[in-house]
């Protein structure tokens, strides 16, 4: 299986897919990017992490755009594809293998933390995790994509915000100056209603 870079040094240009991943839609990942470059943008945000880089469909893509990237992955077989498609693309990246959730005290802080654990993860308690563990920089955001059945917290310092694409869905944790918990809105990318 093969993907493409969607922008980017490397618009166009395709990544191999282990059989251990799944990736991304394109659907998701423009919409991600979309936002990212309205609320997020490389050159204010620069330390991306991936924290399950899978098959690099997220990393990769953050690396393209312009953000310095750190992808995590503790599959052997994905870590050789992500080293071999971020070579193939001349996309210089950082890739750390191991489990993300055991790592988070040593990773440092990011302005932009991307979460896409296997959806079988008790993701909201991994949510929690991430957002207790000081990964996330001071007013850098947290984005998790997770199946749209699963409900993530609230947390205080945060702002929550929920965009659905589908069966998908991605949870966005705005960290700022003064930035107060708060329910956001659930978003229906599709025709832009609110939902309940």
């Amino acid at each position: 299986m093969s993907l493409r870079i969607l922008g980017g040094t490397a618009k166009g240009r395709s990544l191999q897919v282990p059989d251990s991943a799944r990736p991304s839609g394109a659907r998701v990942r423009k919409s991600l990017f979309d936002l990212l470059s309205a609320r997020a943008p490389a050159g204010r945000y620069p330390r991306f992490i991936d924290l399950h880089g899978g098959s690099g469909a997220i990393g990769l893509e953050a690396a393209s755009r312009g953000y310095s990237v750190t992808l995590v992955e503790r599959d052997a077989r994905a870590v050789r594809a992500l080293e071999a498609n971020a070579r193939a693309l001349d996309l210089r990246v950082r890739i750390v293998k191991g489990d993300a959730a055991a790592l988070l005290g040593r990773l440092g802080p990011f302005e932009v933390v991307f979460s896409d654990p296997p959806y079988d993860a008790d993701i909201p308690a991994l949510t929690l995790k991430l957002l207790r563990s000081g990964v996330v920089a001071p007013a850098g955001l947290l984005v998790c994509q997770h199946p749209d059945r699963a409900r993530l917290p609230d947390h205080a310092g945060f702002t929550r915000e929920v965009r659905e694409y589908g069966s998908n869905s991605l949870t966005l944790y705005w960290r700022g100056a003064g930035g107060a918990a708060g329910e956001g809105a659930s978003v229906d990318e599709e025709s832009g209603a609110e939902l309940e």
